[in-house]
């Protein structure tokens, strides 16, 4: 959902056969003769009127100024004090009275063909605002310095994320729009310096007028004064401020608490594990709802766009793990957009591998709460209390306990918080300073039909998920290799890639047990396979040595009617009992116990329904829309609260 309201029409006529163009030129430290000639070659262009505003003139621009005051073409606005090249142009514009008005820098590096050329695309009805560019060819800013080329990208990168207008060059100095945009917006301009350029072009965006950038040609004057210690800090303040002016009371947002326009901030497909599949599924069934517009912010992907839209929603990779800029990045794109709320769906290790990652990452909401007043609500998938204490790296000691907690701490500090187990919900009370922190379970996703669940012919043992150290598929192949003797045509299928915390797991393990009998290693499932593969299985087995959430392929054995064997670690015991569905549980690396337990469910085919009966019938019960739906309930009330 955008700011702006309907989107103005691009019909454009005039009350006269020919339309009539102002134009405005801001003056400071030029010449006479160069301003003079401005002025002669723009009325020769045809324009009717041309308005002089010149800050401080020494006495020489006087003499030139009062001669100017006698065309009948041209007036002047004459100020002692420096008022800025955005206070001239305000001063300038608002007695500005053609049908087009516009503007040009003095310098006279645009030529008046160049301007001629944006007023008229306007005057066609094309845009209501026509800017001129620099760098939609790339080639005009080769007679610059290194360091004024990065200052132009990197200003264009921050003002694009300020603004969300997609353009090249904000500070180009000739623009051109109809009068009544200036009239839409002249009220609430307030950038006196430079920055008025990127103001105007944010405020007409974010009220729906279509904006055209024409590549033009530009004479590099050579003489900018710009200094990367003088000027840079103005830039990032007056770039703040545009974006304060534009969320804040001078510009009330154009959604409300009923459709809270939300930034979801969760891994998303391609992205796999750090609960993509999850993201996906979530943004899916806000999708799905009228009363809540959903941006997912994503990781970016060389296997993927930029920007993606799916059914319900969009999709912008903006940030990236294990990286300062990448959480510089995403506190960017959270600041700059025009979001009423933002949902961060993460776990512990969600930003990184390493420490200072995941810390930096989880402040995130409390910054955004309690520094830049943004709704804010925080979904946590484990905590470190449930982590199973023989699964804890040797070197994770007090030091790494006590940042753990601190962080688990200062996440928990944004306005809402909601986890997925009600154990996780008496944790964080008892431990954690949190006052409005809510127990939504996880919901399962909605693969399958919803159909009962039926037993292949033959016994298919399935893994299911990314494959790391903390899944134990060695004991399952051991205890397979049992199950095979007395069954000689069961199969074994460990479907899943490697985790993304530890790259070629998955083809360590095929390379040593790939050519077992009966073990087959599928690799990652793609959506289309996910019906054929489940369905497929006559039991999935868990084989997790630690388990510090809701285990979303538990939901999905849940989804699909299939019955699931499960170490028996508290984790998942959390996941069956609490979450609906039922399981087999075996003593965690006991292999013959899991031979065992897999052996009595095929003969006993009478509980091997009923395992997977109860699973399928604890799929309806709570659904990830209903999941959704209690979301965007705790996202309006903090909306609201604002």
């Amino acid at each position: 959902m955008s700011l702006h309201t309907t989107q103005p029409s691009n019909q454009f006529e005039s009350p006269s056969d020919q339309f009539t163009r102002s134009v405005v030129i801001p003056v400071y430290a030029e010449t006479p003769a160069t301003v003079v000639s401005l002025v002669e070659d723009l009325h020769d262009a045809g324009w009717h009127q041309v308005v002089v505003c010149a800050d401080d003139p020494d006495d020489a621009m006087r003499a030139m100024l009062d001669s100017l005051e006698t065309d009948s073409g041209t007036s002047t606005s004459v100020s002692d004090a420096r008022r800025g090249k955005g206070g001239a142009l305000i001063d300038g514009l608002n007695v500005a009275d053609g049908d087009i008005v516009g503007y040009v820098d003095a310098d006279g590096a645009i030529p008046v063909a160049e301007l001629d050329r944006l007023y008229d695309a306007v005057e066609s009805g094309s845009a209501a605002v026509a800017v001129g560019s620099r760098d939609l060819d790339g080639d005009c800013r080769e007679t610059q310095t290194p360091l004024r080329q990065c200052l132009a990208v990197g200003y264009r990168s921050l003002a694009r994320r300020v603004t969300n207008a997609p353009l090249e060059d904000f500070q180009c100095g000739a623009k051109a729009f109809r009068a009544e945009v200036w009239e839409r917006v002249a009220g609430r301009m307030s950038e006196t310096g430079f920055a008025f350029d990127t103001e105007l072009v944010a405020r007409v965006h974010h009220n729906g007028y279509e904006v055209e950038e024409l590549s033009i040609d530009w004479d590099d004057p050579g003489d900018s004064s710009v200094s990367p210690t003088r000027d840079v800090p103005d830039m990032l303040r007056s770039l703040y401020r545009i974006r304060a002016s534009i969320r804040g009371p001078s510009a009330p947002r154009s959604s409300d608490a009923d459709t809270p326009n939300v930034a979801l901030v969760t891994s998303h497909p391609p992205t796999r594990g750090h609960l993509a599949e999850y993201g996906e599924e979530l943004a899916r069934a806000y999708g799905r709802r009228d009363d809540i517009d959903v941006t997912v912010l994503a990781q970016r992907s060389d296997s993927a766009p930029p920007v993606e839209f799916r059914r319900g929603y969009e999709v912008r990779r903006v940030w990236d793990r294990d990286s300062f800029d990448g959480a510089r990045a995403l506190l960017d794109e959270l600041l700059a957009g025009d979001y009423d709320a933002v949902q961060f769906n993460i776990h512990m290790t969600y930003f990184g591998d390493e420490n200072v990652h995941r810390f930096i990452g989880l402040t995130l909401p409390a910054l955004l709460t309690n520094v830049y007043d943004i709704p804010v609500l925080t979904t946590m998938h484990d905590l470190m209390e449930v982590v199973e204490a023989d699964a804890v790296d040797e070197d994770f000691g007090f030091v790494q306990r006590a940042g753990a907690r601190l962080a688990t701490q200062v996440a928990f500090m944004g306005d809402a918080s909601t986890v997925t187990s009600s154990e996780y919900k008496e944790i964080v009370d008892e431990r954690y300073y949190a006052s409005n922190v809510h127990h939504v379970p996880h919901g399962t996703f909605a693969y399958a039909d919803g159909g009962l669940p039926t037993l292949p012919d033959q016994f298919r043992v399935m893994v299911f998920g990314h494959l790391s150290p903390t899944k134990d598929i060695e004991t399952v192949v051991e205890a397979f290799a049992q199950v095979r003797e007395a069954i000689p045509d069961a199969e074994l299928v460990v479907a899943g890639g490697s985790h993304p915390g530890f790259p070629n797991h998955r083809e360590t393990l095929e390379a040593t047990y790939g050519d077992r009998p009966g073990v087959e290693f599928a690799g990652y499932i793609e959506d289309d396979d996910m019906d054929r593969v489940w369905q497929d299985a006559s039991v999935v087995v868990m084989p997790y040595k630690t388990c510090t959430g809701v285990s979303g392929v538990f939901q999905l054995a849940k989804s699909y009617g299939t019955a699931v064997v499960s170490s028996d670690v508290d984790g998942m015991r959390t996941s069956t009992v609490e979450t609906g569905g039922d399981a087999a549980f075996y003593a965690p690396g006991d292999a013959s116990a899991l031979a065992d337990t897999l052996l009595e469910l095929e003969a006993d085919h009478e509980r091997l329904q009923r395992l997977a009966h109860a699973n399928s019938e604890a799929a309806s019960s709570y659904t990830i829309s209903d999941t959704a739906a209690r979301m965007v309930s705790l996202l309006r009330e903090q909306v609201t609260a604002r």
